[in-house]
């Protein structure tokens, strides 16, 4: 699980990671997690960012990298 965005990458909200970082939580977020899945992530900072037609407010630990565009600088800041 990435713990910051890194600049350059680009990263899509999972609800199978959401569901493994929030657990519980889910069945009370079910709906905005299942419009949001698989939808481009949009940063905000390196800590979070924003997904989906409805800009949900996301994690770094709920998303999943799709392209990876520094290989060598993992903790390049935004």
């Amino acid at each position: 699980m990435s713990k910051q965005f890194v600049k350059g990458n680009v990263y899509v909200f999972t609800k199978k990671k959401y569901i493994a970082a929030s657990g519980s939580s889910y069945p009370y977020s079910k709906i905005w997690v299942d419009m949001t899945n698989g939808n481009k992530v949009t940063f905000a900072n390196i800590h979070s960012g924003n997904a989906g037609k409805l800009e949900m407010f996301v994690f770094p630990e709920w998303c999943k990298c799709i392209k990876n565009n520094n290989p060598k600088i993992e903790s390049e800041a935004i």
